[in-house]
């Protein structure tokens, strides 16, 4: 199918979409403004430069429906997908849509505003961010999120507010008789110097094909401070192509930890932007693919100010015929003196069909600046495997070991325990395989 094909066939889906009643002022100038750029926006080949390395076939050869057409299955507890942290902080949305009924918001302070995004549109925040923070030129997914998502997260913390439990974002997919697009949304909005922790779940409930087109959008204010997990565990035969963006102000610190577990496709393109002197920011993230899975990672930090701190680890381990791509941008422009940046990716390959490709990039347009980046590319060293042996381990439980060890790290940045609790849970799944 051609680029134009699929560009149309995505426009077929939205058909009649912004029409609906239940979406507000602010949302519904959104949907159309993104249907307007889908119109003049060619789906992405191999011949882009930013896609050259991705397989985006389970796109553009299956044909997506709505949730409302899909003949979506009835799930049964979710439960055990709760954080016992976040028991009164959690927003719950299946398939793209609120459950009112599995969420839970007792526990958020009274002058913090967590809720559907269809319940606020009047707010002042959503009128004025919703939509503006979202900046992806040449690209189909951002806009395709813009023009059908109906529904939404909404965080908004006030001035020098806490909130000590974590707020939990849980999107649900279901299984379905057909393969559907769901488009979560985020909006966060941090007043000057609060504090926020926000967990963000995606996850398959079944085996079964479907599109998830997420796109986050934070807005911190000077001083303000959140700590952002997202966690990625799709089905095994969805594709997720995500958008989170971040915009800091003055002396704002903000810290993502991306973590891939599922998705045949999985394409993250995380960026922040300096708004103001003084920032702190981290981009890090831990993927973890075997079977034919592809993760791809596209990033950009982009120092605009002087005087930042960035900070990025991009773990990978790949089994069987999996494809990892991982392209890392450091933007620092000509005033921006005093920018301190690092940038790693490091990929352990523990099967001979894997894939990797790696090109992280320096842009610097400074003169006064410590920035360093680095890519690595390896696999188990005997000489390890040999030393756990003669401490009287097995071969097989070496090897295992020593894929945990290297996924640690970025377990370890979680400030969730049950969430570091859960994702060292996955790591030991993953090196525990019966059929490696």
């Amino acid at each position: 199918m051609s680029e134009v094909a699929v560009r149309d066939t995505m426009l077929s889906y939205i058909s009649g979409s912004i029409e609906s009643e239940s979406q507000t002022v602010a949302i519904r100038a959104i949907n159309e403004r993104g249907r307007d750029v889908l119109h003049n926006t060619s789906f992405p080949t191999r011949k882009h430069e930013e896609w050259r390395f991705t397989d985006l076939s389970l796109i553009s050869k299956n044909t997506f429906t709505s949730v409302e057409e899909a003949d979506v299955k009835d799930f049964g507890d979710i439960s055990s997908y709760y954080l016992p942290e976040a028991l009164e902080s959690r927003l719950v949305f299946v398939n793209g849509q609120f459950n009112a009924e599995l969420s839970s918001l007792e526990g958020i302070p009274g002058n913090v505003t967590v809720g559907n995004l269809s319940e606020y549109g009047d707010h002042n925040a959503v009128k004025e961010y919703l939509g503006t923070i979202t900046n992806y030129d040449d690209d189909v997914f951002a806009p395709f999120n813009d023009a059908t998502f109906m529904d939404g997260t909404f965080i908004y913390v006030p001035e020098e507010t806490v909130v000590e439990a974590p707020i939990h974002v849980l999107n649900i997919f279901t299984d379905a008789e057909k393969a559907f697009y769901a488009t979560p949304r985020l909006l966060f909005v941090g007043e000057m110097f609060s504090k926020s922790t926000i967990i963000e779940e995606h996850i398959g409930l079944s085996n079964n094909l479907y599109l998830n087109v997420p796109v986050t959008e934070f807005k911190l204010f000077t001083g303000a401070h959140v700590h952002h997990a997202r966690i990625q565990r799709d089905s095994k035969q969805a594709a997720h192509i995500s958008r989170p963006i971040a915009i800091l102000d003055k002396n704002a610190e903000y810290h993502s930890y991306t973590i891939c577990l599922g998705a045949k496709l999985f394409r993250n393109d995380p960026r922040v932007i300096q708004n103001a002197e003084e920032v702190d920011f981290t981009v890090d993230g831990l993927v973890l693919i075997d079977g034919e899975q592809i993760a791809d990672t596209h990033s950009i930090m982009d120092h605009r100010f002087a005087h930042g701190n960035s900070h990025q680890l991009h773990k990978v381990v790949v089994n069987d015929k999996a494809h990892s791509i991982f392209n890392g941008k450091i933007f620092v422009a000509k005033d921006a003196q005093k920018i301190d940046s690092f940038q790693e990716n490091r990929n352990l390959l523990i099967s001979d069909d894997g894939k990797v490709n790696t090109k992280p990039q320096l842009e610097i347009f400074a003169d006064d600046v410590r920035c360093s980046h680095g890519a690595t590319i390896g696999q188990l060293q005997d000489e390890e495997v040999f030393y756990l042996q003669s401490r009287g381990l097995t071969e097989q439980k070496s090897r295992e070991l020593l894929v945990y060890a290297f996924a640690l790290e970025s377990v370890e940045s979680m400030e969730v325990e049950s969430v570091e609790k859960m994702l060292l849970d996955e790591v030991i799944k993953y090196t525990n395989r019966d059929d490696k």
